[in-house]
C-alpha cells in the first residue's frame, strides 16, 4: 500500500495530478487532495485506501466507487480545469500548471508541501509559491496523494466528456469510447466531419483539418464540483 504521507513529518501534503491531458477534446482536469495521515480518520478505518492507485489501473466502476471514497473522507478534494480556448492559447503545459495553481488556490485547508505528478512545477498563486514543492514523475504509481488526485481528476474528465458526447458527436468521433483521445475512429470522424468547437485546434491532428475555422472566443476557468453546469471556483462536493 502507498503511504498517505510522501514526508513523515507534521506538514500538511497535498497530491496533484491532471487528466485528459493527451486528449484531442475539450477540457483538461486537476485534482488536488489532502489525505489524513492516520487510518482512524476514515469511515472504514482507511481499508479502502489500500486499494487506491494510478487511475488508468482501475476499471471505470472501481474508479467511480473509489473516487466517491475520497470526496466522502479526504480532509478535502477539489478538482479545476483548463478550457479547451485556453489550452490553445497558452499550450497544454501551461494550462495545466494553471489548472493546478487554480485548485490550490480553492483549497480551504492550509498546506505546506505540494506533491505534483510529473517532472515541472509552475507556483503562479501566493499559496502555491508559499508551500514547498516535490516533483515525483510517475506520482500516480508511488504517492497515495497523488493517486487520489488522479483517480478525482480522471471521474471529472470522463464525467464531462459524456456530458458533451451528444449521439451525433459520438456517432461522428467515437467519444465514449475513447473519452477523447486520438483513437482510430476519433481520426476518421476528424477527416469526415472536421473539427468541433469543443476539439483543441493546437493539437495537430485537430490543427490539420480546421484550417480558417474561428477560434473560440471565451476563455473560461473554473474549479467547480464535478457535473457542475455553472463554472466558478468552489470544492467538490461529497458525493451521496
Amino acid at each position: 500500500m502507498l503511504s498517505p504521507k510522501w514526508i513523515n513529518d507534521n506538514a500538511v501534503e497535498v497530491g496533484l495530478d491532471e487528466a485528459g491531458r493527451g486528449s484531442l477534446w475539450g477540457r483538461l482536469y486537476v485534482g488536488a487532495v489532502i489525505l489524513a495521515p492516520e487510518d482512524d480518520a476514515y469511515c472504514d478505518d482507511g481499508a479502502m485506501l489500500r486499494q487506491i492507485i494510478d487511475s488508468k489501473k482501475l476499471t471505470r466502476r472501481r474508479r467511480a466507487i473509489l473516487a466517491d471514497y475520497i470526496h466522502e473522507n479526504a480532509i478535502e478534494a477539489v478538482v479545476a480545469w483548463a478550457e479547451p480556448a485556453e489550452i490553445d492559447a497558452v499550450n497544454v503545459l501551461n494550462a495545466d500548471m494553471a489548472a493546478m495553481n487554480r485548485a490550490l488556490a480553492s483549497l480551504e485547508t492550509p498546506f505546506e508541501r505540494i506533491l505534483v505528478d510529473g517532472n515541472v512545477w509552475i507556483p503562479s498563486c501566493p499559496v502555491a509559491e508559499a508551500a514547498d514543492a516535490i516533483v515525483l514523475p510517475g506520482g500516480d504509481g508511488v504517492s497515495l496523494a497523488v493517486a487520489a488526485a488522479s483517480i478525482i481528476a480522471k471521474e471529472a474528465h470522463d464525467a464531462w466528456v459524456r456530458e458533451t458526447a451528444t449521439p451525433e458527436l459520438d456517432a461522428r468521433y467515437g467519444l465514449l469510447s475513447n473519452m477523447g483521445y486520438g483513437t482510430a475512429t476519433h481520426l476518421a470522424g476528424l477527416k469526415t466531419w472536421g473539427s468541433h468547437s469543443l476539439h483543441r485546434r493546437s493539437f495537430a491532428p485537430v490543427g490539420a483539418v480546421t484550417q480558417g475555422v474561428a477560434p473560440v472566443e471565451a476563455v473560461t476557468q473554473g474549479v467547480a464540483p464535478v457535473g457542475a453546469v455553472t463554472q466558478g471556483v468552489a470544492p467538490v462536493a461529497a458525493s451521496t
